[in-house]
């Protein structure tokens, strides 16, 4: 090896030391942002970041508040953003972000107000979790600790992507989906809701309903149940969840099914000016438990039981569909599916969509059975 070329190796590990070292002073300056909250008030944007707190040498885990919030108001998204900077030391890593919380007024009045910033933006990860603060701010949801995860920033993605796989209700939403729903002719977007209340331990957070939109606007919620019917009217196959029905006989008490995987498939139809969609539902389940004492289990309940778990979930799928036509929202991506079958009509009519939608007819069959009952066959026989 010549001496120029050692000279030249050198000076770049040189470099390279030098690189690393200003990227840990950068860190040092720095704090991690775990969740964004954007609301409207007294006219202006109300940005809100919690801010995870840097573990210090010596320090217990119980020594205090583990994350900071910091607020700051703008006239636009990036103005709120930046103004951080005003009332905080360390320059805010809003890239780390895991969570968007958006307030009620904010949705109520127009999400333009954001959007075209949360697309363009480098800094916000287009994969975080977006949820509506429902009779909440966006900053009592992001300033409220939870059990056994303090940040409710790391802890409400968690609990969506665990209820949906135990109970099925909710569906988690990226920022990417709810801004490519915002952009697509034909249907309108959706995301989960959360709220905070008093428990026994203090403040606590719950996931709340569903909000549902009419383009830009937020126009109400689906309760539980509506929310499990929007579930299952996701075309495509699901997996998860669990259903509680009634047993064949109300003095039998009520029986639990877990769904271990279902299936959707939706096809629109025109004939005579009248459009229709035919909503297929197929699922498979397990017997999961029961609450009565009657030897429900037997050969010639299961068909009905069957039945009984089909009819719940064609109810929860029909209260689904009322609401959002009800409140003009098509959530289902009806207008879409329009679109991809009869372009030429959609063309025609996309304009109307808003008042065609809510009389649009949706016939729907569904079908479930039984596969297994778990570590026995038989249901307990009391003394």
């Amino acid at each position: 090896m010549s001496i120029e070329t050692s000279k030249r190796l050198l000076i770049i590990i040189l470099w390279i030391f030098t690189l690393g070292g200003c990227q840990i002073q950068e860190l040092n300056h720095s704090a991690v942002v775990a969740g964004l909250g954007i609301n409207w008030e007294e006219e202006q944007l109300r940005v809100s970041m919690q801010m995870a707190r840097p573990a210090l040498a010596g320090q217990s885990s119980d020594s205090g508040p583990v994350f900071d919030i910091v607020s700051a108001q703008g006239r636009s998204l990036s103005e709120g953003l930046r103004k951080i900077n005003l009332l905080f030391p360390r320059n805010p890593l809003v890239s780390q972000a895991r969570l968007l919380v958006i307030g009620e007024q904010l949705a109520e009045k127009d999400l333009a107000l954001i959007t075209d910033a949360c697309l363009r933006s480098p800094d916000i990860r287009k994969n975080l979790s977006v949820v509506v603060a429902r009779e909440s701010s966006p900053e009592d949801v992001l300033n409220t600790q939870m059990a056994m995860e303090p940040l409710s920033a790391i802890a409400i993605p968690r609990m969506l992507r665990n209820q949906e796989r135990q109970l099925g209700i909710y569906q988690e939403v990226t920022l990417e989906e709810f801004l490519n729903k915002l952009a697509q002719p034909g249907i309108d977007p959706f995301v989960p809701a959360v709220s905070v209340f008093d428990s026994i331990n203090g403040k606590a957070i719950k996931l709340d309903g569903t909000a549902i939109f009419n383009g830009r606007k937020m126009a109400g919620y689906l309760d539980r149940d509506e929310s499990r019917g929007l579930r299952f009217l996701n075309p495509g196959r699901i997996q998860g969840g669990l259903i509680n029905i009634p047993a064949p006989s109300p003095a039998q008490g009520r029986v639990g099914i877990e769904i271990i995987r279902s299936q959707t498939k939706v096809e629109v139809t025109h004939t005579d000016g009248q459009i229709v969609m035919r909503i297929k539902y197929l699922g498979e389940g397990n017997y999961y438990e029961q609450t009565g004492e009657a030897d429900i289990l037997r050969l010639e309940n299961i068909p009905l039981l069957e039945s009984i778990c089909a009819g719940q979930i064609k109810n929860d799928m029909q209260a689904c569909i009322k609401k959002a036509q009800n409140l003009n929202c098509d959530i289902f991506g009806w207008g879409t599916l329009l679109n991809s079958q009869y372009p030429e009509l959609w063309q025609e009519i996309s304009s109307d969509w808003d008042e065609i939608f809510p009389g649009v007819k949706a016939e729907i069959e569904a079908e479930f059975q039984l596969r297994r009952t778990y570590v026995t066959d038989q249901s307990l026989h009391y003394q």
